[in-house]
C-alpha cells in the first residue's frame, strides 16, 4: 500500500489540483491525508467535487482560513474504517485482504504546543488499544538540531521534549526517511532562510514487525512550502523470502561495514526498542 501525505498550504488555489493530479498520476497512492487545507462549507463542496470519481473522502473542515483535513481512499483496495477524528487528525483502521486490520492515523498537529498536548494524549490512548499503527503527517515540532538549518540556533525547548517523551513513553519508532533532508522552508531568502523536518512517519514496533519492508520517501516539494512524503508498505502476505542469515557474510568486509554502519545510527526509544530498530535496520541493509 502506498500512502501519500502532503500539506498543501490551500487546496482552493489554483495550482493545488493540478499537482495532486500529478503527485497520483507518478506514485499511485491508495491513500492520501492533505493538510492545511483551508476548506470549508462551499468552497469545500467545490473542492470535492473535483476529486476523481473514485476516491472515497472523509474531511475535517478548517476554522476559517486555518487548519482543514481531507483525507482520501481508492475505492475497492482496502476496506477503511474512519472511527475517530478531531482538529488535528482523523484515524482509520484498514483491512485489506490477507493482513490483520492496522491504524492508520493521519497529523496535522497545531503550531501551539499546549494544544498538540492533547493530540500526544489522545495518540498514546490511541496505541494503548494495542493494534499495529502508523501515524503520519505534519507535527510542526522538530525533535533534535540535525533536522533544522538556518534561522535562531536550536534550542531543546519544552515543545521537543514532549515530543520526544511521546514518542519514547509509547515505543514509536521514527521511520527515517530517503531524499531531501527537510520537509519545510520559510522560503525567505539569505540568512533569513529555514529549514526544517516538520513532516514525517513514526510507527509502533508491531507495525515495523508487519511491515518490515516499508519505505518512506521526501518528495520534491510542489505548490507548497512543505514537501509531501510518500510512505509505501509491503505486507507480511508478500512473496518476499523469509530473511536467513548467511554465514558466507562473515567472510565479506563490506558485510561488517554493513553492520557497524546500521548500528552506529542514533535509535530513540528504551534499550528494548533501540536494540529491535537496529536489528530491523540490519537486516534491510543485509537484503539488499
Amino acid at each position: 500500500m502506498r500512502i501519500l501525505t502532503w500539506n498543501c498550504r490551500g487546496a482552493a488555489k489554483p495550482a493545488f489540483m493540478s499537482s495532486f493530479r500529478r503527485l497520483v498520476q507518478i506514485h499511485s497512492p491508495e491513500i492520501c491525508f492533505l493538510y492545511e487545507t483551508r476548506l470549508s462549507g462551499r468552497g469545500l463542496g467545490r473542492v470535492l467535487r473535483r476529486f476523481e470519481v473514485d476516491w472515497e473522502t472523509y474531511v475535517v473542515e478548517s476554522q476559517g482560513l486555518s487548519g482543514g483535513i481531507v483525507a482520501l481512499w481508492k475505492r475497492g483496495v482496502a476496506t477503511v474504517d474512519v472511527f475517530h477524528n478531531c482538529s488535528q487528525q482523523v484515524l482509520m483502521i484498514i483491512s485489506e485482504p490477507n493482513v490483520a486490520p492496522w491504524v492508520l492515523c493521519g497529523v496535522y498537529a497545531s503550531t501551539a504546543y499546549r494544544t498538540r498536548r492533547a493530540l500526544w494524549d489522545e495518540l498514546t490512548h490511541l496505541i494503548a488499544q494495542g493494534f499495529p499503527t502508523a501515524i503520519v503527517g505534519d507535527f510542526n515540532c522538530i525533535l533534535e538540531g540535525s533536522e533544522k538549518r538556518g534561522g535562531r540556533a536550536f534550542t531543546d525547548s519544552m515543545d521537543r521534549r514532549e515530543f520526544r517523551d511521546f514518542l519514547s513513553r509509547n515505543g514509536l519508532v521514527d521511520l527515517g526517511f530517503s531524499g531531501p533532508q527537510f520537509t519545510w522552508c520559510n522560503n525567505q531568502a539569505g540568512r533569513a532562510r529555514v529549514w526544517e523536518r516538520l513532516d514525517r512517519a513514526i510507527a509502533s514496533t508491531d507495525w515495523l514487525t508487519r511491515f518490515p519492508s516499508y519505505r518512506v520517501s521526501h518528495l520534491p516539494r510542489i505548490a507548497s512550502d512543505h514537501c509531501p512524503l510518500l510512505i509505501s508498505t509491503v505486507s507480511g502476505s508478500s512473496h518476499q523470502s523469509p530473511f536467513r542469515f548467511e554465514k558466507v557474510w562473515l567472510s565479506l568486509p563490506q558485510s561488517w561495514d554493513i553492520v557497524r554502519g546500521a548500528w552506529s545510527l542514533p535509535v530513540r526509544g528504551d534499550a528494548m526498542q533501540r536494540v529491535s530498530r537496529k536489528l530491523e535496520l540490519t537486516k534491510r541493509r543485509l537484503r539488499r
